[in-house]
């Protein structure tokens, strides 16, 4: 079998189509639990407004003159941070184990034959996938020059570090190490932190880590009474609202959000697929037989309202 990669470069348009589509193997992104607004070229305010219902209401009058009810129009910054990704490989080293003609057409070349490069593009591109997803909750800025996870602050260290003020998070004193035997006790005590306006929202959400889930799902098992059988799985939900599981999030934290795949959720990604974004695969040197593939991506998260999250633990 021959092995020929041609220079391939994927940007703009083509960047945009190969990141976003793949980011969806994400698992935060493909559950549906964040909105992806993509085209951002430097910053994005994600736009808040906030306002007492009852203070619009008024007396009627023939000849109103008096303005009721404060409308406050604010927001909150999505700033894309730089990173890349730049890996060296020999085409050579598939020779005894390729498997190339027994992949099923995935995302890159759906319509094509699998090719080097296109095998390789995808199988980084799922790596990066995992990346991310482990990048939107436990990113900080803090963490020492060589940390993976420095560029820009995630989900949970941006609500743990809004303590105070109208827009404060909701956090539940005194957590402790879960398992099996409290976490339904401290699901209640998250469960007791959610505005009440978001109780009985069905896109309000509880993110757990899959040792965290497990430990609620063996919880439901142990129940003396109207518990489930060790035959069956626990039901993924707490009074109602849907527990995620989420791989590599942090142990003894949950997070308590309003999330959704459009704008009306609280949990935002920000990124510039079309311009700042692009994957490129080519021979490393003219005389050489080395190649190489290189990645540039720009994210960032952001919370839309610190004030309805609800925070267990921290990072």
């Amino acid at each position: 079998m021959a092995f020929n990669i041609t220079d391939t470069t994927y940007a703009g348009e083509s960047a945009s189509t190969f990141i976003v589509k793949a980011m969806t193997g994400n698992e935060t992104v493909q559950g549906g639990n964040v909105y992806i607004k993509d085209g951002i070229k430097k910053q994005f305010t994600i736009p808040r407004f906030d306002a007492e219902y009852e203070d619009f209401i008024q007396d009627r009058q023939a000849e109103p003159s008096t303005s009721a009810g404060d409308m406050v129009i604010s927001g909150r910054l999505l700033d894309p941070q730089d990173y890349m990704i730049f890996s060296k490989f020999n085409p050579r080293d598939y020779e005894d184990h390729w498997f190339a003609t027994q992949l099923n057409p995935t995302l890159i070349d759906r319509s094509l034959p699998a090719t080097v490069e296109s095998v390789v593009t995808q199988e980084v591109l799922k790596r990066h996938d995992r990346y991310t997803n482990k990048a939107f909750w436990n990113s900080q800025t803090s963490n020492a020059s060589t940390s993976k996870y420095k560029y820009y602050n995630g989900f949970i260290k941006k609500a743990q570090l809004e303590t105070s003020g109208t827009d404060a998070t909701n956090i539940v004193s005194s957590p402790t190490t879960l398992s099996a035997g409290n976490i339904q006790a401290e699901l209640g005590k998250v469960y007791a932190k959610i505005p009440s306006a978001l109780k009985y929202d069905p896109n309000f959400k509880i993110f757990v880590n899959y040792k965290t889930y497990d430990f609620y799902m063996d919880s439901q098992i142990n129940q003396t009474y109207k518990g489930v059988d060790v035959t069956n799985n626990g039901v993924g939900r707490y009074k109602g609202l849907e527990v995620v599981k989420i791989a590599d999030f942090p142990d003894d934290v949950i997070f308590g959000a309003k999330s959704t795949a459009g704008m009306d959720s609280n949990l935002w990604v920000g990124m510039n697929s079309t311009q700042d974004a692009s994957i490129q695969l080519g021979k490393l040197t003219n005389y050489g037989e080395m190649y190489f593939l290189k990645m540039l991506m720009k994210v960032d998260v952001q919370i839309g309202w610190c004030s309805e999250v609800v925070l267990y633990g921290s990072i």
